[in-house]
């Protein structure tokens, strides 16, 4: 689905990716962790053709860089940390969505309205639909802006930091929908999460960079074996109910 070889990264004269390697194969979800600095954004942002790299990133066999924005819109959403505040209503944002599905000029046909619709719905943003985005709250806006990743329909979300201004029970709603979609949809996410514990009860796979570096990938299990959030983060297990630690 989604491939990395060999990818190093460049800005401002600085190396901030350094050799990096991995894949995010189909319908699962590969967390990617690392303390700030640590070169995840970048990551994300050279998927999406902002900043110059060397190597070579696929996706779906193809190298990304031989497709246009559309035809990359087409197969993966991507979603910022930080966006702009538009001058429009929620459900007009959402259907920017469409945008990559649509020739130019024409205008939204049904399959396009369902699928505004069921991400508002997704999202539990369908009340918002017809409010301005400037008055919105920073959780509803963050929701606002996942229903318009959604309504992308692609097979790939790339999504750095998507719970930012979430409270918790909004934070494991978002998690838990992720999920059903890889699920049941077979979609493939590259997800940039600050917490570890979401990352550890959502993540198929962990990606971990540690000063530009891969110094892991593989399963979460792995990722717990090796004690990771211990050695790499400096945190403390402990024991709940389920099979899972806590990290604090």
């Amino acid at each position: 689905m989604l491939e990395f070889c060999n990818l190093s990264c460049t800005v401002k004269k600085k190396q901030i990716l350094r050799d990096i390697s991995f894949s995010v194969k189909r319908g699962r979800i590969v967390a990617l962790l690392g303390k700030n600095g640590s070169g995840k954004t970048t990551l994300l942002r050279a998927i999406n053709h902002e900043i110059r790299y060397t190597g070579d990133i696929y996706l779906d066999g193809a190298p990304i860089d031989a497709l246009t924005p559309r035809e990359r819109a087409v197969k993966a959403a991507y979603l910022p940390q930080r966006l702009a505040t538009p001058s429009m209503s929620v459900r007009e944002l959402v259907s920017l969505g469409r945008f990559p599905h649509l020739s130019p000029l024409s205008r939204l046909g049904e399959r396009d309205r369902t699928a505004v619709s069921d991400a508002l719905t997704a999202t539990d943003t369908i009340g918002l639909a017809d409010i301005p985005v400037a008055t919105l709250s920073g959780g509803e806006r963050q929701r606002a802006y996942l229903a318009m990743a959604l309504a992308q329909s692609t097979p790939l979300l790339l999504l750095d930091e998507p719970t930012t201004y979430l409270d918790t029970d909004a934070r494991r709603a978002f998690l838990r929908l992720l999920t059903k979609l890889v699920r049941k949809d077979g979609k493939s996410a590259l997800c940039v999460l600050h917490d570890i514990n979401d990352a550890i009860r959502t993540a198929d796979d962990i990606a971990l960079l540690e000063g530009g570096r891969l110094t892991f990938f593989g399963s979460t299990a792995d990722f717990l074996e090796k004690r990771l959030p211990e050695d790499a983060f400096g945190l403390t297990a402990h024991k709940t109910d389920c099979d899972l630690p806590f990290y604090y």
